[in-house]
C-alpha cells in the first residue's frame, strides 16, 4: 500500500494497523508506556491462568503472561500487527501463544469467554464497530472471572464502572511517558504525514521539528497520556 491510500485509513480499520505496523514497532520498541501494566499484570496473574488478549497488537503485555505460564490468545485482526506480534515472540522466545484472526465484533454472541480467567483489553476498544463501552459490555455478559480494561483517558472520558455480577477492584488512573524516537531526520515528517493524513504545509515541518529533541543517538517527540486501568472480578471467586 502507498502512502497515498494509507493516508485515507481511519484508525479504527484493520487496513489502518496493517500500514501502521512498522510505525507501531518504532514506538514499541523504544517507549515505557506498558511498564506499569506489565508490572500489574505479572504480579497479579497466576501462573496456568487463561487470558484473552482483545486487540493485542505486537503482544506487549500477552508474552509476559505467556512467559510466566499462562495460556494466553492474542485476539488480533491485523496481518501487520500479527506479523510483528510472531516476530517479538521469535524475540523473546516465546513458542506458545495462540492467535485468533477475528475482530471482537465478529465473534458470535453465542460464544462467550466464561472458561476465561482473565479478558483483558488495552486501549482497543474504542477501535471495535462497537465502540468502548458497548465492546466492554460485550465481555461483561460472557462472564469471564475477571476483566482488566485499559484505555487512555481525556476530558470527556467517562463510564459506568458499577458492572452487575462484578466488583471493581483496581481503578488505577496515572499519568505515563508516550515519547515516539526516530533514528533519522526523515522519519519524522514521514510519520506525522501519515498521522494527519495529508501532505505537510511548511508550518507543519517547522512546528514538527520545533518538538525534537536529540538524545541518545535518537531524535525524540516527548509526550506523555493519562491512563486508565480497571480489574473487575466475578463477585462468585473467592480470593
Amino acid at each position: 500500500m502507498d502512502i497515498e491510500q494509507a493516508m485515507c485509513l481511519n484508525p479504527a480499520t484493520v487496513a489502518f494497523w496493517d500500514s501502521y505496523a512498522d510505525w507501531y514497532r518504532l514506538w514499541i520498541d523504544h517507549t515505557h508506556y506498558h511498564d506499569r501494566i506489565i508490572d500489574f499484570l505479572t504480579g497479579t496473574v497466576e501462573p496456568g491462568w487463561k487470558v484473552l488478549d482483545i486487540g493485542s497488537g505486537s503482544g506487549v503485555l500477552s508474552m509476559p503472561l505467556c512467559a510466566i505460564g499462562c495460556d494466553v490468545t492474542a485476539l488480533e485482526p491485523s496481518e501487520g500487527m500479527r506479523r510483528l506480534l510472531h516476530e517479538k515472540a521469535y524475540e523473546h522466545e516465546i513458542w506458545k501463544i495462540g492467535v485468533d484472526e477475528r475482530r471482537l465484533d465478529d465473534i458470535p454472541l453465542c460464544e462467550n469467554f466464561k472458561g476465561y480467567d482473565l479478558v483483558m483489553a488495552c486501549n482497543s476498544l474504542h477501535l471495535t464497530g462497537m465502540g468502548f463501552e458497548a465492546g466492554l459490555e460485550r465481555i461483561f455478559q460472557a462472564s469471564p472471572k475477571r476483566v482488566l480494561a485499559v484505555t487512555e483517558i481525556h476530558e470527556d472520558f467517562g463510564f459506568n464502572t458499577q458492572r452487575q455480577d462484578y466488583t471493581l477492584h483496581v481503578d488505577d488512573r496515572y499519568t505515563t511517558e508516550s515519547s515516539f524516537a526516530y533514528h533519522t531526520m526523515d522519519e519524522a515528517p514521514a510519520h506525522l504525514t501519515f498521522k494527519k493524513g495529508r501532505t505537510l504545509t511548511w508550518q507543519d515541518e517547522f512546528a514538527m521539528r520545533s518538538t525534537l529533541t536529540l538524545d541518545k543517538n535518537h531524535l525524540w517527540e516527548k509526550d506523555a497520556a493519562v491512563v486508565g486501568m480497571f480489574l473487575w472480578q466475578k463477585n462468585t471467586i473467592q480470593g
